[in-house]
């Protein structure tokens, strides 16, 4: 039975060598041999089938011992050299045929490698070109100084109050409360000031020509732990971001927020990374939620660094004017007001800008409703036979019929669309999002698509996942979609971004704000917007293209109210709910998504 086996995976291998030496671009690669090298190519796993270097390097942590792990852009191979041959040979005869990959399913397959070119070894796969205004003093503080300042922090936590308990960390806060989700600060202050013990290290600051700060946020971190991807509000605080790393390494990662470009820096313990200038107000920063590293150290190479428990302490400087920076696209100061909505004139945009507007609009928004998203799809039937889905925002259906072996009900607070709904005969009520009329712990599977960002205040967004919550039976799932911000990641431009542009772009009045009015098919500049739809004849066949707007053909322009949520934002949200948890979170045509589980 054994020969069996090993007459298979030669089989396979023999297979996927002779696909890869088909490909033109592999003539750095090297000779596939069966005896014995340092370098193993992993025959069926690289960028091309979905893997990434951390996925890759898991798989070899009980054989760490690696010089270099080469991916490359659009192939499904890639190619990893130990530091000794002895290494090689052990996760050969342990992996090989045997081992297999995230699925469950496939086999890993490996080949060594001869005679292969050393300048596939010394290219670069990434630049190391850090963003402009990055400064990083290594050994900032000494052992002493760390332990104090460790010690500090732990007494802290478990006395002050203005410590809270996040999904994903412990953070407290001094001088000014920093506010996630929005990354502004609360400009009211605190009690609690920076304290006192702080000042040696803040003298260490000033000796570097830098400000002194008022606000303090120190994050305590366990390993798997991180932050999302973010850039703090530039009307909120000065140009200085500063950030002390204790008890552990970690990597950041640095996103351009214009080109999309990605950079991943070593944190080392007792360092002091300064953010200014463009690393400031142009790039996003934030920690993969992971227990472990993958850097290329010095005279030893590609190796995992695992993560221990880490503290951070940021600082950073109120601001008291308004940002003057020269990155105005990205600038909260120079491209909008902050509006903050009363409950009043809440009631009266929802009512005008997305209840009115969609009774108006009913009949041409659902023709160009007619297929539904695949993930959105795909959760509704994962639910087993029986199950019961509730529809919050359910438009004109199209989600009521994904699955024949589900109860299905929808809420909307359109007539227009509902009637739409009981003429295709789905089970609807009229009903506000954030107040169902369904009974608690109703519901195995609840979807919200493309709603809660019609909603004008966080408060009344949150009140929406709150009731989500209520409904949901323990171990009951939702899905949530909102309209993203970042209509565009790295450089592929959403769905959104590639119909036809509308030539609408002016100012809103209302009441007590100024809506900025969004131009069709263009990157958002602001948060909250009034984003144009125009009313044109539909096609033959009844069907419109989703979201087409065409200003030549009809005349009639209605304006509904979108709050676009940054990255971050809408997990921020979720994190505000008491028994729910993130299943997974993700981005999707230009949408923001999560789905979340009752505990």
């Amino acid at each position: 039975m054994k020969k069996v086996a090993e007459k298979k995976i030669a089989r396979k291998i023999t297979k996927f060598c002779a696909n890869i030496l088909k490909d033109p671009s592999v003539n750095l690669l090297g000779t596939f041999s069966s005896s014995p090298s340092k370098d193993l190519c992993l025959i069926n796993a690289g960028f091309l089938n979905g893997f990434t270097r951390e996925e890759i390097l898991a798989i070899f942590v009980p054989f760490w011992k690696i010089n270099n792990l080469i991916m490359l852009e659009g192939k499904s191979y890639c190619v990893v050299r130990f530091q000794k041959e002895k290494f090689a040979i052990e996760s050969y005869n342990k992996l090989n045929g045997s081992f297999c990959l995230k699925d469950e399913t496939k086999p890993l397959y490996l080949c060594y490698l001869e005679f292969i070119d050393e300048k596939l070894f010394s290219s670069k796969e990434t630049s190391d070109v850090w963003p402009n205004g990055l400064k990083l003093e290594n050994n900032f503080i000494s052992v002493e100084e760390e332990e104090k300042l460790l010690l500090l922090t732990h007494n802290q936590q478990l006395e002050e109050s203005q410590t809270s308990h996040l999904k994903y960390r412990t953070v407290q806060h001094y001088g000014f409360e920093f506010q996630y989700g929005c990354n502004k600060v609360d400009k009211k202050p605190l009690a609690s000031e920076i304290p006192v013990e702080m000042e040696t290290l803040i003298n260490k600051f000033l000796e570097f020509g830098l400000a002194r700060p008022n606000q303090l946020t120190v994050n305590h971190y366990i390993p798997g732990q991180g932050i999302p991807l973010h850039t703090d509000t530039h009307s909120s605080f000065e140009d200085e971001i500063i950030s002390v790393s204790l008890g552990s390494d970690i990597v950041m990662d640095f996103k351009n927020n214009d080109t999309g470009k990605h950079v991943s820096i070593t944190l080392p313990r007792r360092s002091c990374l300064i953010m200014t200038k463009e690393s400031r107000y142009l790039w996003s920063h934030g920690i993969t939620p992971r227990k472990y590293d993958v850097i290329d150290a010095p005279f030893v190479g590609l190796t995992i660094l695992r993560r221990e428990k880490r503290t951070s302490l940021t600082f950073r400087k109120v601001r008291t004017s308004e940002c003057d920076c020269t990155f105005t696209r990205w600038c909260d100061s120079q491209s909008a007001k902050v509006i903050n909505f009363s409950e009043e004139t809440a009631n009266q945009i929802e009512r005008n800008y997305v209840f009115h507007v969609y009774d108006k609009i009913a009949s041409h928004f659902s023709q160009t409703r007619h297929s539904p998203w695949p993930n959105v799809q795909s959760f509704i039937l994962s639910f087993p036979v029986g199950s019961l889905l509730v529809d919050i925002g359910c438009g004109n259906g199209k989600y009521l019929n994904c699955s024949s072996s589900l109860f299905s009900i929808g809420t909307d607070r359109s007539n227009k669309l509902l009637e739409v709904c009981r003429n295709r005969e789905h089970q609807v009520v009229n009903a506000d999002c954030r107040f169902s009329p369904f009974r608690d712990s109703i519901a195995d599977a609840i979807i919200c698509i493309a709603v809660i960002h019609h909603l004008t205040t966080e408060n009344r967004r949150l009140q929406t996942l709150i009731d989500i919550s209520r409904m949901l039976v323990k171990g009951g799932r939702a899905l949530i979609y909102v309209w993203a911000k970042e209509q565009q990641m790295g450089t592929k431009k959403s769905a959104y971004l590639l119909q036809k542009k509308s030539e609408v772009s002016r100012i809103q009045a209302y009441p007590t704000a100024v809506l900025p009015v969004h131009e069709n098919r263009t990157n958002f500049k602001h948060a909250d917007i009034l984003v144009p739809w125009k009313l044109y004849e539909s096609s033959s066949n009844g069907k419109i293209p989703e979201n087409s707007f065409d200003p030549e053909t009809h005349p009639s322009t209605y304006f509904r109210f979108y709050h676009v949520f940054k990255e971050g934002e809408l997990e921020y949200l979720c994190s505000k709910v008491s028994n729910i948890s993130i299943y997974r979170s993700f981005y999707d045509q230009g949408n923001w998504c999560v789905e979340l589980k009752k505990e």
